[in-house]
C-alpha cells in the first residue's frame, strides 16, 4: 500500500469514527448566539457541563429538525455535570437508544493516548482531535466534587465544544469535556458522569446535603486573626438561616461566624460548600462557629436538598 494509500485510509477511518460517535451528541442553546455541546447518556437523559448552564431550570435543544425544550433535573456544580431529560416524542427519537453508558468502558485513559472529541453547534457536528495531556489519579474538585481520574487534554477547541464526548481513537466513550484552569480542556470521566445518572434515576432527583445557610465572606484584620489563631483572611459569615432548616433547628442565628465543620477548618464560603459536598443527608456533624466572638460548638444534622444546584 503506497503513502498516498495510507492516508486516504487514515482520513477515511477518522472521518467514519466521527460519524459514528456524531449520534450521540446534541446542540444546548445558551442565550440567543451561544451554543454548547451535550451527550445522550442514557434513555432520554442528555449530560452536559453545568457550569455552562446559569442556573437555567430548561434549555433549548437544536437539531436538523427544529428546537425541542427540556428541563434541567439536575445541575452538580461539585463535578460539573448536568443532566437535562427529553421526553419520548421528541424529534431525536432518530438517536441510539442505548446512549453513551451502554458503550463505555470502566478503563482508564493513560498520559499520551489519542482521543477525538465530538460536540455539536448549531450548524452541525463539531469534531476535533487531541492527546492526553495528564492522566492522573482520582481528585476532588475545589467545589468537594469527587472526579475519578484527572485528566487533561492537549486540543484546540471553541466554547461551542464545551460538554462534548470525549472517546478514544477505538470509539469507546471515556469522558465529557470541560473547561480547565489557563484554557486548558479537562475530562469528567465516564465512571463519574455516570454515578451522577445513576444517583437521579434511583431517586429521581440529586440527593444534595442540605444546612439552610446564606454565607458570605468576612475579612479579618491580622489582629483578629492573630488572636483568633486563624491564618486565612477570611471567614464564612451567615447572612440568613432558612425557617425549619437544619440549620434552624440547631440554633445557628445570623452573624456567627463558622470555623470548623467536623473538625476540618473552615477558611471561607467555599471551603464549607466543598466539605459540605461530602456529607451523607441524616448524619450529625459537629459545627464549631463564634457567636459575638466567642467560640461554640453545635450539632447539626444534613439535610437533603431536592432541587438543582444552580
Amino acid at each position: 500500500m503506497n503513502a498516498t494509500n495510507v492516508l486516504q485510509q487514515w482520513s477515511q477511518e477518522r472521518s467514519q469514527l466521527a460519524a459514528a460517535l456524531a449520534p450521540r451528541t446534541v446542540a444546548i442553546a445558551i442565550g440567543p448566539h451561544r451554543s454548547v455541546s451535550g451527550i445522550r447518556w442514557r434513555g432520554s437523559y442528555i449530560v452536559t457541563a453545568a457550569e455552562a448552564l446559569a442556573g437555567s431550570d430548561e434549555v433549548t435543544l437544536l437539531s436538523e429538525r427544529g428546537e425541542t425544550r427540556a428541563p434541567v433535573i439536575a445541575c452538580d456544580l461539585a463535578t460539573d455535570v448536568a443532566l437535562l431529560r427529553i421526553s419520548g416524542d421528541d424529534q431525536m427519537h432518530d438517536a441510539p437508544t442505548d446512549g453513551v453508558a451502554a458503550a463505555a468502558s470502566d478503563a482508564t485513559l493513560e498520559a499520551g493516548a489519542g482521543v477525538i472529541i465530538v460536540g455539536r453547534g448549531r450548524r452541525g457536528p463539531r469534531v476535533g482531535f487531541g492527546t492526553v495531556r495528564v492522566a492522573g489519579p482520582a481528585w476532588r474538585s475545589r467545589r468537594g466534587g469527587d472526579i475519578a481520574q484527572r485528566l487533561e487534554f492537549e486540543a484546540t477547541l471553541d466554547n461551542q465544544f464545551e460538554g462534548a464526548l470525549v472517546a478514544d481513537l477505538t470509539g469507546v466513550p471515556r469522558a465529557m469535556l470541560v473547561p480547565g484552569p489557563r484554557a486548558r480542556p479537562l475530562g469528567i470521566p465516564a465512571a463519574t458522569v455516570d454515578r451522577i445518572v445513576a444517583a437521579v434515576e434511583q431517586h429521581g432527583y440529586l440527593p444534595r446535603p442540605y444546612l439552610g445557610l446564606r454565607l458570605q465572606p468576612l475579612w479579618l484584620d491580622a489582629a483578629t486573626r492573630a488572636r483568633w489563631g486563624r491564618s486565612a483572611r477570611s471567614m464564612a459569615a451567615v447572612a440568613g438561616v432558612e425557617p425549619e432548616s437544619p440549620a434552624d433547628a440547631a440554633g445557628v442565628a445570623p452573624g456567627d461566624l463558622l470555623e470548623a465543620i467536623d473538625g476540618v477548618a473552615i477558611d471561607d464560603v467555599e471551603g464549607l460548600v466543598a466539605q459540605l459536598a461530602q456529607a451523607v443527608p441524616g448524619r450529625v456533624l459537629e459545627l464549631r462557629l463564634r457567636r459575638g466572638g466567642q467560640p461554640q460548638t453545635l450539632p447539626i444534622t444534613v439535610g437533603e436538598s431536592h432541587q438543582p444546584q444552580g
